[in-house]
């Protein structure tokens, strides 16, 4: 007996309605979840899920390490934590591993679908009364974001996700930044992977890009109903402790502690242009040694910037920017603190 079958019907009521949704979701954008009312006698007032999806580059692993540090303190108020803190060893890491764009085409779902199952009761998602998930890569992994479609399996990844979920979505939490600077953020990022192509490559790709923030927000609100999305912007630099306030309200008034330092910074140029160095060379640089040497080139900043977009491409990016929080913030159910102002 296959472990989904052993867990019950449940898998199998996710397997056929996202088969069915992969065809129809374009033809029928209001395709329902199968899950009880917020507040039926399924689902008391109360019980739920909170859960902060990123975006990436916008301080998500400092965040994380925020509720790392505050775990007791959040597990006393009755909270349960899912957190993907991979870049920390202080809290044990949520690995959803949600199936990539191939795996939708191809129909060839069920050993995520396992992964999934597996996590959920390792995390206590579907038992506990209230949890807290962080992770970044439900929307997309990092390999998404260069495209002219970014966040393009959003929606597929969120509703394969929320069909083995048996608990409303609360609240949900979205910290997204300009384009412009995002971009370049997320190259920088890139850069300790692999071998890339220089920045001006992918800048086409950028000013064409056929979807953004709103439509991120769209699929969000369609595959997980939740009560309420909260958008802010990383521009505001908002605290930790404010992030989770908006995310959670009750936790207003908890004894929460602020981190340090931040967690995952940006590697310099210089980091970035050592690091390419060494993959140019056919070489390849484990974890450590990328923490290490990012450290090293910390002070270091040398050089030309090796992702800097043209004065009037930034421009484009951050009117499609101040144009998208306009946009996002008409959405129903959307709270926007702080309310929408253009990026400068």
């Amino acid at each position: 007996m296959s472990k989904i079958a052993a867990r019950g019907g449940r898998g199998l009521v996710g397997r056929a309605a996202l088969g069915d949704h992969a065809a129809m979701r374009d033809a029928d954008p209001d395709i329902q979840p199968d899950t009880a009312p917020a507040d039926s006698p399924e689902n008391p007032a109360g019980r739920g899920l909170y859960m902060h999806l990123g975006v990436h580059r916008t301080g998500t692993s400092s965040f994380q390490e925020f509720l790392a540090l505050n775990q007791a303190v959040l597990e006393e108020a009755g909270f349960n934590l899912a957190v993907a803190n991979r870049d920390s060893a202080t809290l044990s890491s949520l690995k959803l591993r949600l199936p990539d764009p191939r795996h939708f085409r191809r129909n060839d779902l069920e050993e995520r679908r396992e992964f999934l199952l597996d996590e959920i009761g390792k995390h206590r998602i579907n038992n506990a009364p209230r949890t807290i998930i962080s992770e970044e890569n439900i929307p997309s992994g990092f390999q998404g974001l260069f495209s002219d479609r970014p966040y393009g399996a959003a929606y597929d990844r969120l509703r394969f996700m929320r069909l083995e979920m048996t608990h409303p979505v609360r609240r949900v939490l979205l910290v997204i930044r300009s384009y412009d600077s995002f971009l370049k953020s997320a190259y920088r990022k890139r850069c300790e992977f692999r071998l890339i192509d220089p920045f001006e490559n992918y800048v086409p790709m950028a000013l064409k890009a056929r979807r953004g923030w709103f439509d991120l927000a769209g699929d969000i609100l369609r595959a997980l109903e939740p009560e309420a999305l909260v958008v802010l912007r990383q521009e505001d630099r908002p605290r930790h402790s404010e992030m989770l306030h908006h995310l959670i309200p009750e936790t207003r008034g908890l004894p929460l502690r602020d981190i340090a330092d931040q967690v995952n910074v940006s590697p310099t140029d210089a980091a970035c242009r050592a690091m390419q160095a060494i993959f140019a060379e056919g070489r390849k640089l484990g974890v450590g040694a990328t923490r290490r040497l990012i450290a090293d080139y910390a002070d270091d900043k040398s050089g030309p910037s090796i992702a800097e977009f043209a004065p009037e491409d930034a421009q484009v990016l951050r009117d499609r920017y101040a144009r998208d929080l306009q946009r996002i913030a008409h959405l129903a159910c959307v709270e926007m603190p702080g309310a929408a102002a253009p990026a400068t």
